[in-house]
């Protein structure tokens, strides 16, 4: 048999591509797979992500020095560069209150204007909801609300827009927390929903607002930190729930359409979940194909956090076949706190999870891609884990899917020892 010569140049060209792996940091992005981007010498924060259509990726969080803190968005080319065409250089900021705001979850319209949810901030409080719509090119869209912006209270002292949700006809959902404030358990899952152009929907709770508590003994509190929409209309609200004396658990709540509980759900239509022993709270949610329920956080061990994955079936019961009794955790390592802060669902039905791991303060971006049943994919980083140390501090906060599958994680980077910028990640998906 005579031996088969495959030159040099051949072995050299397909020696990157056979090394590229799932979870690998995407080569075609930014330098080398991440972007790093200041607005004003001062810090500068990522807390939703949301890929357009055409595949450029939209980013929005807040900007500046505390108290004064701003909301702030950018938009990236599929290639990483800041995307000349969108605000000034790629970058909007906005200042929608004097007194502070920013933003916390996008979502894009069909015609491309982008819808994201927040809050007004005072002295580091969260005040009230804030809702706001831009134009494709960054600019906000005067036609929506009042000027583009829309601020929703519900009677308590702080309320904070968490999550937003569009609905086919279009309308806009928005859900988070109203009470106390951030550091009292007195707060009840709050929702508002608005028509297409702003105005509040009046099918919907109360004059197209309602809070939902979740009962107990005293001191008993509840906070809505993400939401998403069934293939029916009934909208999942998911949050963390704390009762006097108890560790906080997950929480869910589910909605008919015109915002009345579904009595089909859980116990008329909420869902508490202890995890462990310790504390645990649910930061994201998503739902698969086959309608199950997905939600991601954390829960305390004796000695850190842990990344935790729940599923639920559609009566709001844990799915045993999912992990161990419907709930999977996952250690990067001894004494790290593993927070998963964000949760998508591939085509294929692979969950991915995105937050960060670390001990305080030296946290790197991390991700975990489980199979649809809860096991780690071994073909997905090292055992299903990824890690991504850019120097010293990174978190990831928000993470989306693009057209081909690649995972874009967004949070933030320590730039130069004394403030953050706005960071994003693409990794290969396959």
């Amino acid at each position: 048999m005579k031996a088969i010569l495959v030159p040099v140049s051949v072995l050299l060209l397909a020696t990157p591509m056979a090394l590229a792996a799932a979870g690998d940091l995407d080569p075609k992005f930014g330098s080398g797979g991440t972007v790093q981007t200041n607005f004003s010498g001062n810090s500068d924060y990522a807390f939703a992500v949301a890929v357009q259509a055409d595949g450029k990726i939209v980013v929005a969080g807040q900007s500046g020095v505390y108290p004064d803190l701003h909301s702030a968005l950018a938009r990236y080319n599929k290639n990483g560069a800041l995307d000349r065409t969108f605000g000034v250089g790629g970058k909007v900021a906005l200042t929608l209150d004097p007194s502070g705001d920013q933003l916390s979850a996008l979502a894009i319209q069909p015609d491309g204007k982008i819808v994201a949810s927040g809050s007004l901030i005072d002295n580091n409080f969260q005040e009230a909801f804030l809702l706001a719509r831009l134009n494709s090119n960054g600019s906000l869209d005067t036609g929506f609300g009042t000027n583009g912006t829309i601020v929703t209270t519900f009677g308590d002292s702080t309320a904070a827009g968490q999550d937003v949700v569009l609905q086919a006809d279009g309308k806009i959902v928005e859900v988070g927390w109203s009470g106390a404030g951030p550091y009292s358990e007195l707060n009840d899952f709050a929702l508002a929903r608005f028509n297409a152009d702003g105005t509040p929907d009046s099918s919907f709770g109360t004059g197209g607002k309602l809070t939902t508590h979740f009962p107990g003994v005293f001191n008993t509190g509840s906070a809505a930190n993400a939401a998403v929409l069934q293939a029916d209309g009934k909208l999942v609200v998911v949050g963390n729930y704390k009762n006097e004396g108890t560790p906080r658990q997950f929480a869910l709540a589910r909605y008919n359409t015109n915002g009345s509980l579904d009595s089909t759900f859980g116990s008329a239509g909420k869902v508490t979940t202890f995890i462990g022993s310790g504390d645990a709270v649910c930061m994201a949610a998503a739902l698969q194909s086959d309608g199950h329920i997905v939600l991601a956080g954390y829960s305390a061990t004796t000695q850190d956090h842990d990344f935790t994955i729940a599923r639920y079936g559609a009566d709001g019961a844990l799915d045993a076949g999912f992990g161990s009794g419907g709930i999977v955790t996952t250690n990067f390592s001894t004494n790290s706190s593993d927070i998963a802060y964000a949760l998508a669902i591939q085509r294929d039905g692979k969950i991915v999870a995105g937050g960060r791991t670390g001990d305080y303060p030296a946290f790197d971006l991390a991700l975990v891609r489980y199979t649809s049943l809860g096991d780690p994919d071994a073909s997905f980083g090292a055992g299903g884990k990824v890690t991504t140390n850019l120097g010293n501090q990174e978190q990831g906060y928000a993470v989306a899917l693009d057209a081909k599958g690649k995972i874009v994680l967004a949070g933030i980077s320590f730039a130069n020892g004394h403030d953050f910028d706005m960071v994003v990640a693409r990794y290969l998906g396959r």
